[in-house]
């Protein structure tokens, strides 16, 4: 009987693994009809999007579960069951759709789409019977500004949430106004010469979502800049690393870390000194300040644990990010923590999110990145209850991308954000953060390092 009950349980898995690789057709109900519809392939920055209800090609478009997308791009999505209607929202976008309606409104302003796009609501049958709302993956994808391609090859949707660029200057700070007279007066001053006007690098930046200073942005270009013009190995010396470590094809990639000795975390409170990292809403205070709190508290808890723990600064000082990844670098360093807190025109924003620069993307990772930054978020939202806003690919960040180990870099919370900024002033909050990063990088470390 159990010979029986074992193969019946190998077969039923099989089978659920066979759905869920499957290329072919797969047949769903749709306003109380059959319809046959082929399963889609997506992938989110390098990352296969792979869940339960498959994501489908219907009359041309790519159709995916509104909650499940809306999360792993880090936007908040609101279902009105008895108006048949879906809210999306990120930052300063929000998106209403209807079931089975061509209106849709973006921000209130009201657009039609075609009737291929309009979002549906479609009965699956497997891996289990359930109704979900299926949207147009590629209208989402472009109102939130991410670029999306479709891979002839692998026939496969491909959404990039970091633009090439790498910085996208959407700051509401007050000196953008006096940035740009000053970029229209030196190329008054050019007068029509073809030489190029210098960048200016006066303002501080969101990109994608995410604030960066006016240091982080001048460092990042400036370290961008060194390498392009062919001075790799001065740029890899000053974040620790040299032109071996970039080597393709010696990587092995593991999923977990294989400690020889004491476990090595560096915890990297962001800012500091003359980077004042973003101003809170009450325009009295700095995001250098509350990173620092939280930082030195983790430092002085993770005392009492069995690992080695390093500190990028203790005090307000200004320390240059290659610095930053060079301390965790030169000492080997298995798993490196930025803390910061985020800001954004949209003072509604609000919420947590982690992020990492996969390792399909960084060469020099050889460890499955994602995971830390998943245990670290998990632990901050049970401890808070704040706004999950996921954990997000973003490979333009040195201290993300130059540093070997495992990093993550933790957003805990919008300053600009009234409400968020009272909670981020208290002592409670603030130990309630202390508690779920410290719990998220123990977590990791059970599940996820061997010694």
């Amino acid at each position: 009987m159990k010979k029986i009950l074992l193969s019946l349980i190998i077969l039923n898995i099989l089978l659920i693994t066979a759905f869920a690789n499957s290329s072919s057709t797969f047949k769903v109900k749709i306003q109380n009809k059959d319809v046959s519809v082929k399963t889609a392939k997506v992938e989110v920055d390098g990352e296969n999007y792979s869940k339960e209800f498959l994501p489908f090609i219907k009359d041309g478009r790519t159709f995916v579960a509104i909650r499940e997308i809306s999360e792993g791009l880090g936007a908040k999505c609101e279902w009105d069951g008895d108006k048949k209607s879906v809210l999306i929202k990120m930052d300063d976008k929000e998106i209403k759709m209807k079931i089975d309606s061509t209106v849709v409104y973006i921000n209130d302003e009201r657009k039609k789409v075609d009737k291929s796009s309009q979002p549906k609501l479609v009965l699956y049958k497997n891996p289990r019977q359930e109704t979900k709302t299926m949207v147009p993956l590629r209208f989402i994808s472009e109102t939130f500004g991410y670029d999306v391609s479709w891979d002839k090859d692998t026939n496969m949707v491909k959404i990039s949430t970091i633009k090439a660029e790498g910085i996208r200057d959407d700051s509401t700070d007050e000196n953008t106004k006096d940035s740009k007279e000053a970029k229209k007066s030196s190329s008054s001053k050019n007068n029509g010469s073809k030489k190029s006007v210098e960048k200016d690098y006066t303002t501080n930046s969101i990109v994608k979502n995410v604030f960066q200073s006016v240091e982080e942005v001048r460092e990042t270009k400036s370290f961008e800049s060194k390498i392009s013009k062919g001075g790799k190995e001065e740029a890899y010396k000053a974040v620790g690393l040299n032109i071996d470590d970039f080597k393709e094809e010696e990587r092995v990639i593991k999923k977990k870390i294989v400690a020889d000795g004491k476990i090595k975390i560096v915890i990297d409170p962001g800012h500091g000194g003359k980077d004042r990292g973003a101003t809170a809403c009450d325009n009295e205070t700095y995001e250098k300040d509350y990173v620092l709190e939280v930082a030195t508290k983790l430092y002085d808890k993770m005392q009492n644990t069995p690992y080695e723990i390093l500190i990028t600064r203790s005090r307000d000082e200004f320390i240059k990010l290659q610095d930053r990844a060079s301390l965790s670098n030169e000492n080997n360093a298995h798993l490196f923590l930025s803390i910061h807190f985020n800001s954004a025109p949209n003072k509604d924003a609000n919420g947590i999110e982690v992020l990492y620069a996969s390792e399909k993307n960084v060469k020099i990772k050889t460890v499955e990145q994602k995971y830390f930054a998943k245990e670290i978020l998990d632990a901050l939202i049970e401890e808070t209850g704040a706004v999950n806003r996921g954990i997000k690919n973003r490979t333009n960040l040195i201290v993300l991308n130059k540093t070997k180990n495992v990093s993550a870099l933790a957003e805990l919370g919008f300053i600009s954000n009234e409400e968020e900024l009272e909670k981020i002033k208290s002592d409670e909050y603030i130990d309630k953060l202390v508690e779920g990063l410290y719990k998220g990088i123990n977590s990791y470390i059970d599940k996820y390092v061997e010694e």
